[in-house]
């Protein structure tokens, strides 16, 4: 019976669909299965006669519910020689038998890892370099020191340290810092902290140039960033730099 079977621990699903009585099946001792279910039919006589079985996808189908897919027999096999196959070249590639492949793979995986750490501190004294040098080309406008430049940095982070580096730097000024990676602009604007007291604002300034080249952003009063879409119009948006502080200290707040 059907109340009995439940009792006992059985798992059914799709409840409605079963009758007064039903079929159950376990699998694993009979004592204590790992599975002990509900079942409307059989397809084999046993597990052993499924053979060799292999899950190869797993996903949510609900909440609480999970969808998994196998495949057994002839097409288990094949997914095994596949997979012992790619083991096989990787181990070729990486001139490692398989039994020291994976030792291998972390010696690679750690070489480049250092790669990486000796190519940012290299990235890093590269920008430290240019902002040296912008440091000795700023311009002067209504007694304030402007800093726009486009620079060879790699990503937005690269830029915003250029910008810690000015406000600790520069007494009194504003950088517009900007580059070009990956066919899009990235701009980060800094103010110091006795220019934001006079109104001006980060935030307004990025706005603006971020416009120019066919993009928005936003931040700070002391610092913001913003991205674009438009490269070519970069150096036209620097170029307005100037034009766009003085107006923003004669309509301070604006």
């Amino acid at each position: 019976p059907q109340k009995e079977a439940i009792g006992l621990g059985a798992m059914a699903l799709f409840g409605e669909k079963y009758g007064d009585v039903v079929r159950t099946i376990k699998i694993g001792d009979a004592r204590k299965p790992y599975s002990f279910e509900l079942c409307g039919g059989l397809h084999v006589r046993a597990t052993g006669d499924i053979g060799f079985f292999r899950f190869t996808t797993e996903e949510a189908v609900g909440a609480g519910l999970r969808r998994v897919e196998a495949v057994t027999g002839r097409q288990a096999q094949i997914l095994i020689q596949d997979g012992l196959d790619k083991l096989h070249r990787v181990s070729r590639r990486l001139n490692a038998s398989s039994d020291e492949l994976e030792a291998r793979l972390d010696a690679v995986l750690a070489e480049n890892k250092n790669l990486q750490k000796d190519i940012s501190q290299l990235q890093r004294k590269q920008a430290r370099s240019q902002f040296e040098s912008l440091l000795g080309e700023m311009e002067q406008i209504d007694g304030l020191q402007l800093m726009a430049s486009q620079v060879e940095v790699g990503d937005m982070e690269g830029l915003r340290e250029m910008a810690d580096w000015f406000r600790s730097s520069v007494q009194s000024g504003v950088a517009v810092l900007s580059a070009v990676t990956g066919g899009r602009v990235i701009l980060v604007v800094a103010v110091t902290d006795d220019l934001v007291k006079r109104g001006l604002k980060a935030g307004a300034i990025v706005g603006q140039v971020a416009k120019m080249v066919g993009g928005g952003g936003g931040g700070r009063p002391a610092l913001a960033q913003a991205g674009g879409k438009d490269p070519e119009k970069l150096p036209e948006a620097l170029d307005a730099v100037p034009d766009m502080i003085r107006q923003a200290l004669n309509n301070p707040g604006h």
